[in-house]
């Protein structure tokens, strides 16, 4: 498969697209996984293409929206299942709260894998900044099974999905039901740790919720690089002036200082002997001062803050999935479904956003014309296949 930058010389269609999905290798993980085991009508497979179909057609998804999908002839006719399969939304329910989950971690595994192959080796080296941020969305206490408890006085329950964004494609996702998880000092850095063993050259940014110096030392003692920010009232000993600041513009901002430094231990008057870097800085509009904080010595101090500012990416990223892919909405209550419908998300974006990048559209636009697309591709297949009498497909 030729390079992105190739590719962009073309456009590319939602035949093109659906063509990229390996089935035979899909088909693969549904035997090594075993998903289909005394399953007669709602295999992998066919939950794969729901969810997929669904997600770019419908803008509030539901289960009873699946069940008039999966029954319409339409959605059988383009994914080529047997007219006479019929489902209740109800047994779609309890299909996905026992889903073999491992069919679809491993589906996303490897289509991302293939998408990657959009890009040369040269550009794939490059994206070595990982943003990683979460985002809470909410539902009726009533309706899921499992979810953090906000506060007394609300009827709802929220859960957590944390995802590490590479800039091109969602790199690794979680999801986080209980409480315990409600910090991100506790979410965060689980992604950062399980995506920092597969790539070691990768530097992850992140925004101030993570502020446990214990996550900062074991990411320093793994030789995991990062940057984020440093609360004011954190506690630190200069070892170190790197670079005199004198106000000099770093991009809108004006340095103060580069300092190499050590962060206090927590409760005590002593400091952890790990050296890292802090680059303060301040608007000189607002008159506010931030602290940037790193473990990377061999990058400018503009670079850095280049580094920090690009964590904008993944609130994009999280406003797309919200607004686009029904994201806010929770489909299924079960925590196991609620995991599929995650990994199917994090596919469905990866095509949109193969399809807006090559063709140079904005994220509404993408979905917009996919959806425009795969009915007129619908159209044609229908036509070919009956001759122009639609009633031989359309009862």
């Amino acid at each position: 498969m030729n390079n992105l930058k190739q590719k962009q010389n073309n456009k590319i269609s939602v035949i093109k697209l659906l063509s990229l999905l390996p089935n035979d290798d899909l088909d693969r993980i549904a035997r090594q996984t075993n998903v289909n085991y005394y399953v007669k009508v709602l295999d992998g497979k066919s939950i794969f293409c729901l969810l997929l179909f669904s997600l770019v057609e419908c803008q509030r998804n539901s289960l009873r929206t699946m069940e008039d999908i999966f029954n319409s002839s339409v959605f059988k006719f383009l994914f080529n299942l047997p007219s006479e399969k019929r489902v209740k939304y109800n047994s779609i329910s309890e299909r996905l709260s026992v889903i073999n989950l491992d069919f679809f971690k491993q589906s996303y595994e490897l289509i991302f894998n293939i998408f990657n192959q959009f890009y040369s080796q040269e550009e794939i080296e490059k994206i070595r900044l990982v943003r990683v941020d979460s985002t809470m969305v909410a539902e009726a206490a009533n309706k899921l099974k499992k979810g953090m408890n906000i506060g007394s006085k609300t009827t709802k329950k929220q859960i957590k999905y944390t995802v590490a964004f590479d800039g091109n494609f969602p790199c690794m996702s979680e999801i986080f039901t209980d409480r315990a998880n409600l910090s991100e000092n506790t979410t965060i850095p689980q992604v950062i740790y399980k995506y920092a063993d597969k790539s070691k050259s990768a530097v992850f940014v992140f925004d101030r919720g993570v502020q446990k110096r214990e996550v900062y030392q074991k990411l320093s003692k793994s030789e995991t690089h990062f940057v984020t920010r440093l609360n004011v009232e954190a506690k630190y000993r200069i070892v170190e002036e790197l670079e005199k600041g004198n106000n000099r513009k770093v991009g809108i901002l004006e340095l103060e200082s580069d300092l190499k430094v050590q962060i206090g231990i927590p409760n005590k008057k002593t400091f952890y002997e790990e050296h890292y870097r802090m680059i303060i800085a301040t608007n000189p509009e607002t008159k506010v001062t931030y602290r940037f904080f790193t473990n990377i010595f061999d990058l400018t101090a503009e670079e850095i803050l280049q580094y920090y500012k690009k964590r904008w990416d993944i609130e994009v990223f999280f406003r797309f999935l919200k607004q686009e892919l029904n994201f806010s909405h929770i489909t299924s209550t079960s925590e196991n479904g609620m995991q599929v419908m995650l990994y199917m998300t994090m596919i469905t974006s990866m095509l949109v956003l193969i399809y807006k990048r090559i063709n140079n559209v904005g994220y509404k636009t993408a979905v917009r014309r996919i959806s425009i697309e795969l009915n007129e591709l619908i159209i044609k297949l229908v036509v070919k296949h009956c001759g122009g009498d639609p009633s031989l497909v359309f009862s």
